[in-house]
This record gives structure tokens, sequence and C-alpha cells, in this order.
């Protein structure tokens, strides 16, 4: 299937399937290349939560993520359920002086940056949310959270894509690049060679192994996460709710490589909170979790009973809700926990490293991918994420 177009995008996650929107709708001639289903990774398989990042570089991304998905909600081709205002998002600490301090940072953070929050005691706490149990001892309000459907928001940019004429293959791999010395010009899939006058690689967590070859060393890492399915409680929670020193503030979020000494010592061991999302269908999607990727199956298949575990700690009710299913994605991981976005070599560009915030990041992610690949001024200082 030789052909030559503008940009070949490798991956058919939420990163790519946006950089494609982004692209296509500059009027570039696009194929987005990816092996198995759209959204078939960690982009299908994440909690679907939009919060507010408080970094001023993710921020931009973030708000320009939120307009574009805001654009598309009322006409896309699959309803993406988004929330058209915000549900509230309630970090809870019991007594613990470590946790009670992880919620205070957390919460200063983004009070600093403008977000109105409400502290709350034990009580003040159970009052606002009657789903909590008695261990909560204190709570902070942040008035944010959106939620939306992941998948569908990801297969809704690819078809938007491809209604400006970007061509779109599912179950096509793509094996490796075309080159002329340092100089990219298209890729070889199973089906033959796309030529192309630049190539983006959202690939996720295989994003590295796929630019190797070129020289390029990406430092991106994979962590799974996995996400349980609940059934409707007794006293559905009103609110999105973190356990206190779950989320890693950004340019805090570190993800060294797994070494051979540490295999040799044992698969690493999950670290696990609590992130809950009560949805529409007033079932509750319950995680979080990270782990380093060290094989295809899961290294500790025992996560979901530590994420229950957890989760029925601070809203007791959980015990009795149904486990609907459970599964897991592999989120890729940068060192400082900013994306890699940017050229590596002429005519080749990354999009990963988004790590837990792809969702959040990915509309405005493709659309400074796109600037970058045609030449344009970026709306926001690309430096922040260089991947060199």
């Amino acid at each position: 299937m030789a052909g030559n177009v503008d940009v070949v995008v490798v991956g058919g996650g939420v990163i790519g399937c946006a950089s494609a929107h982004a692209l296509s709708s500059r009027g570039a001639r696009v194929v987005l290349v990816e092996r198995s289903e759209l959204a078939a990774g960690a982009s299908g398989r994440n909690h679907g939560l939009l919060l507010s990042l408080p970094d001023p570089a993710l921020a931009a991304l973030g708000a320009r993520s939120l307009a574009v998905y805001q654009e598309p909600a009322e006409d896309a081709p699959a309803d993406i359920r988004l929330d058209r205002e915000t549900v509230g998002f309630l970090i809870v600490a019991g007594e613990s002086e470590q946790e009670r301090e992880s919620g205070r940072v957390e919460a200063e953070a983004v009070a600093a940056f403008g977000m109105a929050v409400d502290h709350l005691d034990g009580d003040g706490a159970r009052d606002a949310e009657p789903a909590l149990g008695p261990e909560v001892t204190e709570a902070w309000l942040l008035h944010d959270g959106r939620r939306l459907d992941p998948a569908a928001l990801t297969v809704s940019l690819a078809l938007l894509a491809r209604d400006r004429g970007a061509e779109v293959r599912r179950h096509v791999t793509a094996r490796s690049l075309l080159t002329d010395g340092d100089r990219v010009h298209g890729v070889v899939t199973d089906e033959g060679p796309i030529g192309a006058d630049a190539v983006v690689v959202a690939a996720g967590p295989w994003t590295p192994s796929f630019v190797r070859p070129m020289g390029v060393e990406v430092p991106v890492e994979g962590a799974r996460g996995w996400l349980v399915h609940l059934g409707e409680p007794p006293v559905l929670p009103r609110f999105l709710l973190e356990g206190a020193g779950w989320h890693v503030l950004a340019g805090e979020e570190s993800a060294p490589a797994t070494r051979a000494s540490h295999l040799d010592a044992g698969f690493p061991h999950p670290d696990v909170g609590t992130l809950l999302h009560p949805t529409p269908d007033r079932t509750v999607l319950a995680g979080g979790s990270r782990q380093a990727v060290v094989s295809p199956e899961p290294e500790d298949p025992g996560v979901p009973r530590q994420i229950v575990r957890q989760a029925t700690r601070w809203i007791p009710g959980l015990a009795q809700a149904r486990v609907l299913g459970g599964w897991w994605g592999i989120r890729p991981m940068s060192p400082d926990g900013l994306p890699l976005i940017g050229p590596v070599r002429e005519g080749l560009h990354v999009a990963t490293g988004h790590g837990p915030y792809g969702v959040i990041l990915a509309a405005g992610t493709g659309e400074l991918a796109a600037s970058l690949v045609l030449g344009e001024e970026p709306y926001t200082d690309p430096k922040p994420f260089d991947p060199l």
C-alpha cells in the first residue's frame, strides 16, 4: 500500500487520534495506523476524568483540550458523555499525619493556582458526602472534575479526523521507519510502506522501542494501572473521591527505569491508592494503581483486591456492591511527569509520556504536535515538552 501523504501517525490511542484530528483540521493529508482497535490500551481503560493540573505548562494543554472536547460534545460520532459542569473532587484523609499532610499539600497547590477549595473536618466531610465512613478526619473539596467516556472520546476524534479526509487503518502494524540517512520519510507496515513528509509516533509506552533503531532514546517507562468496576452501592458517592497522597503533583512524578537487578529481586511492588469515580449510570469505577511493567501480562493479579480494600476504607457501602469487572492499561510515564512532544529527528516527532493525564491533555497535545509538524506558531511554549 505504498503512497505519499503529509503525515503518518503511529498509534490509535487518545494521543494519536487527537494528533490526527488536529493535523487533518489544518488540511494535512494524514494516515493513522493502529495495530489493534482504537482505544485498545490505556486510552479506553482509564477513569475518563478531566482535572485541573496546577502547572502552567500542563494547564495550557488541559485548557485547550477541554475547549476541543466541548466543541464536538453535542455532535460527536459517539456520545462522549462529557459533564457540562464540574461535579466536585473530594480529597480525604484519616488519622495519619502523612495522609493529612499530603492532602494539605495538594489542596494548597490547586488553591494557589486559583481553584476554589473548601476545607472540611470529618463531620463536615460526611455532611457533604453522606457515603463516607468514620475513618475520614479531614477533607478538601475542590470545585473541579468533569467525567467523560474515554473510549468514545478516542474513537470520536479519529472519526472526526476521517471526516476531514484522514485515513484510519486499524489492525495494521507499523514495523519500522522509512529513512534516508537521519531523515525519516514514512513507515513500513505489514501491508507495505507508507511514504510521508513526517511521522508522529504516539504509541504510548511502546514509543521508545519503535524509535530506538534511529538512535533516539525516549525516556518513557510503562506503568500498569488497574480499575475495578463496581455496581451501585447502597449510597452512591456524590463526588469524585481521592485518598490523600494518591495524586503526585506534576513535575514530581518519578518513573525510574526497571533494572535487571530489580527484576532479580522480584517484580516491582505496586503503588496502590484510592481514586473513585461515581459514573452517570450509578456504578463506581475504583482505582488506582501504578506498577512498573515487566511482561505483557500482569505482574501482580492481586492488585484489584488491594484497590477494593482501600476503597471500602473510605466508602464502607462499596463492600456490598457487585463486582462488574476489572481491567488494566499501561500508561507511558516520563521521569518528571511532563509529556514529551516534538521532533527528535528530521521528519520524526513523538507525542508520549502523559502518564495518568492522557485524556486531560490529549487534544492540547494534538494541537501542539500539529503546529510543530507543520511549522506553525504553537499556541503554547513547547520547550517544557522537548523530547531532547
